[in-house]
């Protein structure tokens, strides 16, 4: 299915859920909130799933490291998501749903992350879609860049960031799996992005972050770590990188690895 087609019947759903609630006005207020998904579950049983709106086919084969774009989503209205896997034919026994009521006017990012087998992983922190509330598709102010962080890989510990490219110095202190740093506004330059233990002593890996070479003045972006640092205990899957998610979706964007 083209992704046009994938964000209008998106967009079709969402508008049939909140026209719903109010059958008895022809011409219904239907608040609004703006959401993006993004699939960082490196597991290979979600590798590909679908995503349900109540009895609704969202995302026909959301695959893993892709994002939606952000789109319109009804506030005030309770629905549930639920995730299947590819070729689900309806929203009962879903591998895992959740039911949400958005706030109008918010902007939401969520991101898919855990283990959904029952072996085969180490450590196996349980599939689960973590949300943050105060998303943005443009940075505040048009000189910068701003990215929000996730720690999204489950068998990494916890980190911190230092930028050693420009000698920023450490920009975010003991990120845990599951936590969102929140907006780092950064001039668009390009960084250098080194990703240590704890203690701030041990780097894990570093990464180029070249923001001012792709152009991405006035963007917001969200850079999720994702993968294993130990693929071999962990059903031989996707290594441990950094990837973006830009707000008009899509593959997300891997961060090469630095080599000085």
């Amino acid at each position: 299915m083209k992704p046009i087609y994938i964000i209008t019947l998106i967009i079709i759903a969402l508008s049939l859920v909140a026209v719903g609630c109010d059958k008895k006005s022809t011409e219904p207020e239907v608040n609004t909130a703006r959401v993006q998904v993004i699939h960082n579950s490196a597991d290979a049983a979600a590798a590909v799933v679908d995503v349900w709106l109540n009895n609704t086919l969202l995302l026909d084969n959301f695959a893993f490291r892709t994002a939606s774009p952000f789109i319109d989503a009804p506030a005030g209205v309770e629905f549930t998501i639920a995730i299947q896997g590819p070729a689900s034919t309806s929203s009962a026994n879903p591998i895992w749903s959740q039911t949400y009521t958005l706030e109008a006017d918010e902007t939401y990012i969520l991101i898919a992350n855990g283990i959904v087998s029952a072996s085969g992983y180490s450590p196996m922190p349980a599939f689960d879609i973590e949300v943050y509330a105060m998303g943005r598709e443009q940075a505040t102010n048009s000189a910068n860049t701003d990215v929000l962080v996730f720690h999204g890989s489950t068998d990494a510990p916890t980190v911190d960031v230092y930028e050693t490219g420009v000698g920023a110095g450490q920009i975010v202190n003991n990120l845990m799996y599951k936590d969102f740093a929140g907006y780092l506004q950064l001039g668009t330059l390009d960084y250098v992005l080194e990703i240590r233990d704890e203690t701030g002593t041990v780097t894990v890996a570093a990464y180029q972050a070249p923001l001012a070479t792709l152009g991405l003045d006035g963007a917001a972006l969200t850079v999720v770590a994702s993968g294993f640092l130990n693929p071999a205990v962990n059903s031989s899957g996707p290594a441990f990188g950094l990837w973006v998610a830009l707000p008009a979706g899509g593959n997300l964007v891997e961060l090469p690895l630095y080599n000085p």
